[in-house]
This record gives C-alpha cells, structure tokens and sequence, in this order.
C-alpha cells in the first residue's frame, strides 16, 4: 500500500516541474525553427545515422531539443508510475488524466518524427506545436488536481452559462495557436508588411486568400480572444480564486497580443519570436488553470439554494 501522504505531494511537485520544462522545450522548439535548425538533423530517429552525432551550431539546437524531449518523456513515465501506484487514493479523474497525457505524449513524438521525416510540412509543424501545448497543460491540470488530494478547495459555486463562457475563451485560445503555428511554418508572419493595425498600403482587408489571408485571421482571433477573456474576467463576480485566475489570463493575452504587435512592427526579431512563443504557452496554461477553477468548482443548479455570501465546498 502506498504511503499516499508522502507519495502525492511529490507527484504534484513531479507534475509541476514538469510543466515548466515542458513549457521550456516548446520555447526551444521555436528557437530551432527561428534558427533554421529544423533539418540539421535529417534523419529520425537518429541523427545522420549516429545516436550521438557530430556537434555544429545547427546539430546543437536540434539535437539538443530531442535530448531535452527525451528527458521529458523518462521523467513522466515516472510520474505516470506514481500515479499508477498511487491510484487507490487518487480520484479516478486524475488517472485517466494521466493516461491521457501519455496518449498525447505518443502523438507528440510521432509528430517530432514526421516534422523532419515531412520536411517541416506545415501540419506536421503545426500539430507538433498543438499537441506539445496539449501535453502542457494536461501536466498542470495533474499537478493542480494532484495539490488537492487530502485538501480539497472551498469554491463558490458557478452557473453553467459561466463555465461555457470560460470554455469559448479556451477554444479561441486553441485555436489562435493552431493559427499561429501555420502562420510561423508558413513564413507568413510579414505578409502585410511591418505594420499594424493595417496591412501594405493602408489596406485592412487586402484579402482572405492564401498567406495574407491566414495572417489577417491570426490578428482578427488574437482580438476575439482579447475581447473574450476580458469579458470572462469580467463576468467572474467577486470570487477571489476565480477573479485571480480570470484578470490573470487576461493580462496575459494582453502582453500575448502586444508581444504580437511587436513582432509584426519590429519584422520579426528573434528575441522577440520567442517571447511570443513563451506568451502562447503562457495563455494556453494561464487559461487551463481558468478552466480547473471553472470545471472544479459545484455548479450552482446542482448545489441549490446556497446562503448568500457562503462558498459551496467543492465535491470531487
């Protein structure tokens, strides 16, 4: 039998550390692609044929990414162990969570692979970064919900309306990451020129064809999304862990978007490309941990009548 009270709060630190290096492996995923590091490696899953190839610049960054990849991978395999160990005192929802994860991970390296077997197809590109973001936020959902066992939150309860409304700003948020790794695999970051609000010209709507088009529908998103999470946060109420998780997704879509802007005026600088893909994940997580509050917390029409001013506690 496992000792749950020493095991759980080292899986939820497991979890937690692997969210951040996660997040840091999406971030050296962009600096490999802004680089031109993507094929120097061309083979997988070796690298010219060698499991420790010789090292130049461009070797470094990809390899080095696959090293840190397969880092990531060990280390949560031994997270999902724990988990299995430990699964007679953790709430099913966790463990099937975590199973989750691994089918993600599999997708994951199977997308690295066709990346450089497609030689960075766009989709292939694109549905590498989604997937990693995917396998992201899933690590953060285990250590928020693995921090709970043994304590669990007292939440006010939510109406069902705001939890939807809180899932429409996930899905824009998904979909503004999806539409961001077309835009980067595409080299249509610069399509409209180093401008903004506007495209060349002065024209705001030049077309919704081909690369100009797919680079309008990445800003035009980006402020749907602005718009959403600030009406999200908004309609929150005075709930300290909701308004707390709501203001902060929407301060970070806002330096998401002015990260953006930034890019498009500045043409692109490195440093900056980065920080844009370090802002991506950032909302894809700031928004993820929205959503546990949302989704753990009792909704109101199944709780009843509550006393005003009285949190629900939260049942698992």
């Amino acid at each position: 039998m496992v000792a749950a009270h020493r095991v759980v709060p080292r899986l939820s630190a497991l979890a937690a550390g692997l969210v951040v290096v996660t997040w840091a492996l999406i971030v050296f995923g962009a600096s490999v692609r802004v680089h031109g590091a993507g094929l120097a490696c061309p083979d997988w899953p070796l690298c010219f044929g060698e499991v420790v190839p010789a090292i130049d610049v461009g070797v470094a960054f990809e390899f080095g990414h696959r090293v840190l990849a397969g880092s990531v991978s060990i280390a949560f395999l031994v997270l999902l162990a724990g988990v299995v160990m430990a699964r007679d005192a953790l709430p099913r929802w966790i463990v099937r969570v975590a199973f989750l994860a691994l089918a993600v991970l599999a997708l994951q390296v199977v997308l690295g692979g066709l990346t450089v077997l497609e030689l960075l197809a766009e989709w292939t590109v694109t549905s590498h970064l989604l997937a990693g973001n995917t396998f992201c936020l899933l690590l953060l959902v285990l250590a928020l919900g693995l921090r709970e066992v043994g304590s669990p939150i007292r939440r006010p309860a939510v109406s069902g309306w705001t939890r939807w409304a809180g899932g429409a700003v996930a899905g824009l948020a998904l979909g503004q990451v999806a539409l961001g790794g077309l835009v980067a695999s595409s080299h249509a970051g610069l399509v409209c020129g180093p401008v903004w609000p506007h495209c060349a010209n002065g024209a705001w709507f030049p077309s919704w064809g081909g690369l100009v088009g797919l680079h309008l529908a990445h800003r035009w998103v980006a402020y749907g999304l602005w718009a959403a999470s600030l009406g999200n946060a908004v309609s929150l109420g005075a709930a300290p862990r909701l308004r707390l998780a709501g203001w902060g997704a929407f301060a970070v879509v806002t330096s998401q978007a002015v990260l953006g802007i930034a890019n498009v005026l500045l043409a692109l600088p490195v440093e900056v490309t980065l920080l844009h893909s370090f802002g991506a994940t950032a909302t894809v997580l700031s928004i993820t941990w929205l959503q546990v509050e949302l989704w753990r917390a009792p909704l109101a029409s199944r709780v009843g009548q509550v006393v005003a001013g009285a949190p629900a506690l939260e049942v698992p």
